[in-house]
């Protein structure tokens, strides 16, 4: 037999005239976030800068991360291992 919870003692019911919503499977999609958490890609070649940007960066991270340096310290693991301590 369930235990009661009284957490749930002072939310009211829904009464005679409450009405489904009209949107309620649009919030049952799996996988999908909402777009003002994840906004679509853009659209089109992107400027030659952004690409050299992005593939700079990515590269970093993957080097830092195959040298073994833990990114959520930040600079100060760097330096530590620099130090060789």
């Amino acid at each position: 037999m369930p235990q009661h919870r009284t957490e749930y003692d002072e939310v009211p019911d829904a009464g005679e005239v409450a009405g489904l919503d009209p949107h309620w499977q649009e919030l049952l999609r799996p996988g999908s976030l909402p777009t003002a958490y994840l906004p679509p890609a853009m659209a089109g070649r992107q400027t030659g800068w952004r690409r050299t940007a992005a593939w700079v960066l990515i590269g970093a991270l993957v080097t830092v991360t195959a040298g073994g340096v833990c990114l959520t310290y930040g600079p100060a693991e760097l330096f530590r291992l620099l130090d060789g301590g």
